[in-house]
């Protein structure tokens, strides 16, 4: 595959991915090779092809096992948390690379063209969406996922809880977010996100959403930074490169694990190349 973000040699298949498949505990091992399996696996990521037709395209390489064994391998894979645990293995090797002069945090919405869990009407897109929370650095790296929610939602939508959960991964990683500003934009205006910001030791910057309040506010103003708030633009890099990967494009998985680790497996992507 000649994809710049879906590149990855066999050395490092066996170094970074091959240590993470879990032993089979009774029966033959298998004979199937690790580096072939994920590199079909990131054809399909990479272009969106049906399952059915993963291997009309792929070029350079004559496997000897059928589709269904590359699905099956990635429905066992997801069940075992491979692919998170290869994106929190690699995102905490890569931790002092990371610029952490501020973050920022917003949704991506992606429509759903078939029955899925966590799918739901959403008008702004004229068809049902899910969507999931990313938190990125200064540079776009996404550092941490979020679980994926109906797209009929609001942004404030069980945000709390959304947000600890992120900021308690990053704290299980090593990565320390403290004194950290983080970014979003106004329509994560509400007093609990707030809240639960200062809580961690993070700054908000958040922009104050006018329809929020009907009259003017006493007293002293909230922080708000307008030069750091600027780059909270580099959520939308990040957005694109996802969308680079055709899979993530338009949602066909119907179940949010299967959706959810295609995410995990293209952000080990992106931190690949840091």
């Amino acid at each position: 595959m000649s994809y710049s973000l879906a590149n990855i040699t066999k050395d490092e298949s066996n170094q970074f991915v091959l240590p993470l498949i879990p032993k089979n505990k009774r029966g033959f091992a298998s004979r199937f090779s690790v580096s072939d399996l994920f590199s079909c696996m990131l054809h399909k990521l990479k272009t969106g092809c049906q399952w059915h037709k993963l291997f009309i395209d792929l070029e350079g390489f004559k496997p000897h096992f059928s589709w269904q064994s590359v699905y099956c391998f990635y429905k066992k894979w997801c069940q075992a948390d491979v692919f998170k645990n290869l994106y929190n293995a690699h995102l905490a090797a890569k931790a002092k690379l990371l610029d952490k002069s501020n973050l920022n945090l917003d949704g991506t919405q992606t429509l759903v063209k078939k029955s899925a869990e966590s799918a739901r009407y959403q008008n702004r897109k004229k068809g049902r969406t899910s969507n999931v929370l990313i938190m990125t650095d200064a540079a776009g790296i996404p550092i941490s996922i979020g679980p994926i929610i109906a797209g009929n939602h609001h942004d404030l939508y069980q945000v709390v809880p959304q947000f600890a959960a992120m900021s308690r991964q990053l704290n299980e990683l090593g990565i320390s977010v403290k004194g950290v500003m983080l970014n979003t934009d106004k329509g994560f205006d509400c007093k609990a996100l707030r809240r639960a910001i200062l809580r961690r030791g993070m700054i908000p910057n958040i922009k104050e959403n006018v329809r929020n309040r009907k009259k003017t506010k006493r007293g002293k103003k909230r922080l708000f930074d307008q030069d750091a708030y600027k780059n909270r633009f580099v959520n939308e890099r990040c957005f694109a490169w996802l969308d680079s990967f055709r899979t993530l494009l338009i949602r066909f998985d119907k179940h949010d694990s299967k959706w959810l680790n295609w995410h995990y497996i293209a952000a080990f992507l992106i931190l690949l190349k840091v």
